[in-house]
């Protein structure tokens, strides 16, 4: 994959979103940024300002991953990303720069529901720095969750080859409630949620049988994800994801959603 300039010039919100800041929910992040929440943003973002945010993810995508993702987001687009979304939101720095962005989609079965997120990141200067843990407990564990509480069972769920990402989702499921874990066995709910999961996700076929191992997941895309592989710092996770994936594979993170950790 190509390589990346280490600095680049990042939008602004107000242009990225155009008249969409307007009607997003504003909610404040921690070390002085804000975050724009777009509901349904295939209906709020029009054709036009859906190009700008396009763009603007190509450039902060490519800050965070140190590679070009130019493709990736191509994809994306085909698949009307957008139109999927329950939910889009990104993340202005003080000076009303763009650095990140997330966004879920919600999968209902016939017994649980699945909060999927559906991409995410920060520019490199400003991760390790709480903001995107905030993010997801304001976003999916306050608005998106405290909607679903009368839904029966309810799971968190992301595919990623990043152990560091697996820490930020424990923000918003039950503690030890995420998984794949090193040293233990996948329950029959979470393995139910996973399958249905690569089935809306149309990646049935590469879902390795009885786990959460997607192979080849990015394949059709990327020639691979990262520039180098994040490490976490935890020996036990970082190996789990180490011994397990390669540069093209990928994990389905699935929890049972609850009250996550705050630090």
């Amino acid at each position: 994959m190509t390589r990346t300039p280490a600095a680049l010039a990042l939008p602004s919100v107000g242009d990225v979103l155009g008249p969409g800041a307007a009607r997003a929910e504003r909610f404040a992040l921690p070390v002085g940024m804000t975050g724009y929440a777009l509901i349904e943003p295939g209906e709020a973002l029009p054709a036009e300002q859906q190009d700008a945010v396009f763009n603007a993810l190509v450039t902060v995508t490519t800050a965070s991953f140190a590679a070009d993702m130019k493709g990736y987001w191509a994809h994306r687009r085909q698949e009307r990303y957008f139109e999927h979304l329950s939910e889009f939101a990104v993340v202005a720095d003080e000076r009303g720069q763009m650095v990140g962005w997330t966004g879920y989609q919600t999968f209902v079965a016939d017994d649980f529901t699945n909060v999927y997120v559906d991409s995410t990141g920060m520019v490199g200067a400003d991760q390790s720095r709480g903001v995107m843990r905030a993010v997801f407990q304001e976003r999916i564990g306050r608005a998106a969750l405290a909607g679903l509480v009368d839904s029966g069972p309810v799971f968190v769920s992301a595919r990623s080859e990043s152990p560091v990402f697996y820490k930020l989702m424990r923000a918003v499921v039950a503690p030890g409630g995420l998984f794949p874990q090193a040293s233990a066995a996948l329950p029959a709910d979470v393995l139910a949620c996973a399958q249905h999961l690569a089935e809306c996700l149309g990646q049935t076929n590469i879902l390795q049988p009885g786990s959460l191992v997607l192979r080849n997941a990015y394949a059709a895309i990327l020639d691979e994800l990262y520039g180098e592989l994040p490490s976490c710092g935890e020996p036990e996770l970082d190996w789990l994801f180490r011994s397990e994936l390669g540069p093209l594979d990928a994990y389905l993170l699935v929890g049972r959603a609850g009250e996550g950790s705050r630090d």
